[in-house]
């Protein structure tokens, strides 16, 4: 495989409300068309026949003693018990039995539960949970559907079942609305909580070719726990310039060595540019194998993210230069798309949180099933790491390899005042072939409100990267009527849900190793 970031292009920018689609007129009153046009219209202003008085009467009687005829043969076969059930809000579960006794054991919704997630075009369609006056009612605008008991559940437990996903409706709709515009084929965007773990949107074009359980090249998002295993080693390591030759994409055996003359850069430039050589060099003499290979499952990469995610994995390195190319990414990494999230969620604070999108469950009797409670947050670096970390990645997209996607022509950010930490990779691969784009970030970046992470594979004809997508599903979070601000923000990231961890804010006080609070 081959490294191919070397920037992003930039294609014309389109933006609407929802799902863009085609004009179903188009080409009417032209050409062939035009002519079926006019027929038509000849047509529809053609004066009409008129009944005579004894003909209407006529009529209107025969349709009396039809809709007579019809109303009591549906009142024979009436049969209460297969009617459809009706829309039902978000404190009011369909009832079919009576309500659970007091103090009896509440059961545990069932494990296969936590498999099922609306990514695709279907979430569209789901119906949306409405406000409540109740505090056990979901939050409202979020996506919900009404599931079969499965097998594994418990005896007892009377159906249908009741889902409902920490999926924001509103949010849903502007990331599909972003990958319709950007006419993305083969494409994932996931929109994260940092601090909970609560996915606030999961968006996959196509699940059925490009599962977005499977594992994908990592490419450069590697850097990042390089940059982070090297400075952990040795905070001093900010500060001693990289020097390399020729492009700084192409790795060769000999290159993984600093040369005795070239051009040198800061730690920070070289992951803002995602330069392959500085990379491989801080693998090589800064970090080490074991502690490259520690560092990546610290991350979480060798675990599987969430349930019916599978685990990442890394190659094994035979040589000093394997290890150069595992720690800059040209080679080795494998990770699913939520992986990347959990890796935003580490930019945030520090913490690794653990993705989850079921909110509840409840029965056909109204009984919320118990949930099991997510783990707890894990600290992976010191919130001053982090913090470090995002000053840094914000380079990339003011003058790194992102510059462009959330930069207007003439150098003003896209997003306003709202600074975006980020990285970005790219690598070509197969299953699907194509050049595998990624950008992973949060926002604000210096307290962070949501994480995200968009993979997207470009074949031959393509509109917009990754990047492209993430900066424009950032302006629809943050940006109203071309005003950017956090409080905008506020139309789809809550402050909390019940339940929830704490906010990255609270995240990034704890010291290293301290417990989580209540």
């Amino acid at each position: 495989m081959r490294d191919t970031e070397t920037g992003v292009a930039t294609g014309d920018r389109r933006r609407g409300d929802g799902l863009s689609s085609g004009s179903t007129f188009e080409g009417l009153g032209s050409g062939r068309d035009g002519s079926r046009w006019e027929r038509s219209q000849r047509l529809r202003h053609r004066p009409r026949p008129r009944l005579s008085p004894r003909g209407r009467a006529t009529i209107g009687g025969l349709a009396l003693v039809s809709g007579m005829i019809a109303g009591l043969a549906v009142a024979a076969r009436h049969d209460p018990a297969a009617e459809p059930l009706e829309p039902v809000s978000a404190g009011a579960p369909p009832v079919r039995s009576g309500p659970a006794e007091a103090g009896a054991p509440v059961p545990s919704a069932p494990d296969s539960l936590a498999r099922r997630l609306p990514a695709g075009r279907e979430a569209l369609s789901l119906p949306t949970t409405q406000p409540s006056e109740s505090e056990t009612a979901a939050l409202p605008g979020r996506l919900y559907e009404f599931v079969p008991v499965p097998p594994d559940a418990a005896g007892g437990i009377p159906g249908p079942l009741r889902v409902e996903y920490s999926l924001d409706a509103g949010l849903t709709r502007e990331v599909w609305g972003s990958l319709e515009e950007g006419r993305v084929g083969l494409g994932h965007v996931i929109l994260m909580d940092p601090g909970s773990g609560r996915v606030l949107a999961y968006a996959s074009t196509d699940p059925g070719h490009f599962d977005p359980m499977r594992l994908y090249p990592a490419a450069s998002l590697v850097k990042v726990i390089t940059a982070s295993a090297a400075l952990e080693a040795d905070p001093e390591v900010a500060k001693v310039p990289c020097r390399f030759t020729g492009s700084p994409y192409r790795l060769t055996p000999s290159r993984i060595d600093p040369p005795r003359r070239g051009r040198e850069i800061s730690l920070s430039h070289a992951l803002a540019t995602s330069n392959n050589q500085c990379f491989a060099q801080l693998a090589v003499h800064s970090v080490g194998h074991e502690a490259l290979r520690d560092a990546i499952g610290r991350f979480g990469w060798f675990s599987a993210p969430a349930p019916a995610h599978a685990a990442g994995v890394a190659a094994p390195t035979q040589d000093r230069y394997d290890v150069g190319k595992l720690g800059c990414g040209l080679e080795g990494c494998r990770i699913t798309p939520l992986h990347a999230a959990q890796l935003a969620s580490v930019i945030a604070s520090g913490e690794l949180v653990a993705p989850h999108w079921i909110d509840r469950v409840v029965d056909a009797s109204g009984r919320e099933l118990e949930l099991p409670a997510p783990p707890s947050p894990r600290r992976v670096l010191s919130a001053e790491r982090a913090e470090e970390l995002r000053e840094m990645l914000v380079e990339t997209t003011t003058s790194g390899t992102a510059r462009r996607a959330f930069r207007q022509r003439n150098g003003r950010p896209l997003l306003g005042p709202i600074q975006v930490a980020g990285k970005t990779g790219s690598l070509s691969g197969t299953e699907p072939a194509g050049r595998y784009e990624w950008f992973v970030g949060v926002a604000p970046a210096e307290a962070p409100r949501v994480a995200i992470a968009v993979l997207v594979v470009q074949q031959r004809v393509w509109r917009r990267n990754a990047s492209q997508i993430a900066s424009d599903v950032l302006q629809r979070v943050f940006c109203d009527d071309g005003r950017c601000s956090l409080e905008n923000a506020g139309r789809y990231l809550p402050t909390s849900a019940p339940g929830d961890a704490p906010g990255p804010a609270a995240v990034a006080a704890r010291p290293p190793g301290a417990a989580p609070g209540p």
